[in-house]
């Protein structure tokens, strides 16, 4: 139990895109499929479903040549509020100074994940194979990973579905809807995480998020994050960031900073 509650803590300062590519990579887990999932059986849909899962990668949104920049930030959390500025490095670097700092907890490990997962990866092809027959499922086609404990739902270039299972966790991330980049980049729009007891089945929590963002040059930049938190026992937590008078970092000010 002890061990399942550091893990649902750890993760619950993670945003979707940093939730994704943790599990991705990680392979701490063992992963436990459905029951009566038919292997692959020909090469063809392995590379069918190898091709689906890159083309999905390959969507999300990054920012490449990526100056920095600045924000002006407001946080509330249950019903506490704070202002600060946000400055983000060419090296996806964040720094949060906030009036209240004791928000920065909730609100830090946010910003580093959507912030930092923008940034560009080669994307090398990973093995996958297609978990089941199910063709019109309204979230897509489920893929498994050869080799990592995790399977996705894949729908028009997007990760419609994380899902994780072990013995010792539980878990689903749904993204509910997107945002398209003007370069035709994915991006979360609605998300929504759910644990259960890997046991019993029974779901232990939920958080709900939603995402806006703003273009400023050729960056798409985090202008809105919304979450709302719900567990047992009746606990409720519901925490937004706001960024405002977003401005790229240029030449000219890092020499200002730098001159000081």
């Amino acid at each position: 139990m002890k061990f399942q509650q550091s893990v649902q803590r750890e993760l619950k300062q993670w945003g979707l895109a940093g939730l994704i590519v943790l599990l991705t990579l990680s392979a701490t887990m063992q992963w436990t499929p459905a029951k009566g999932q038919p292997e692959t059986e020909t090469d063809q849909e392995k590379a069918a479903a190898t091709k689906l899962y890159q083309a999905a990668r390959e969507a999300r949104a990054v920012w490449r040549d990526f100056p920095g920049f600045t924000a002006d930030v407001t946080v509330s959390y249950n019903g506490q509020m704070t202002q600060g500025k946000l400055t983000a490095d060419k090296d996806f670097k964040v720094k949060l100074t906030l009036d209240d700092e004791s928000l920065s907890e909730w609100s830090l490990p946010k910003l580093q994940s959507v912030i930092g997962h923008r940034k560009y990866r080669v994307q090398k092809p990973i093995p996958a194979t297609f978990a089941d027959q199910q063709v019109n499922h309204p979230l897509g086609r489920l893929v498994n990973i050869d080799d990592k404990n995790v399977s996705f739902r894949l729908q028009n270039n997007v990760l419609t579905e994380v899902q994780r299972r072990s013995d010792k966790m539980w878990f689903t991330i749904s993204t509910l809807d997107v945002w398209r980049t003007k370069e035709g980049g994915i991006l979360p729009r609605d998300t929504s995480v759910t644990y259960r007891n890997p046991q019993t089945g029974a779901i232990t929590s939920n958080r709900s998020n939603t995402f806006s963002f703003k273009r400023v040059g050729n960056f798409d930049l985090p202008e809105k994050m919304l979450t709302v938190e719900c567990s047992e026992n009746f606990e409720r937590n519901v925490g937004s960031i706001k960024l405002s008078n977003h401005s790229l970092i240029t030449p000219e000010a890092i020499s200002q900073t730098e001159s000081k």
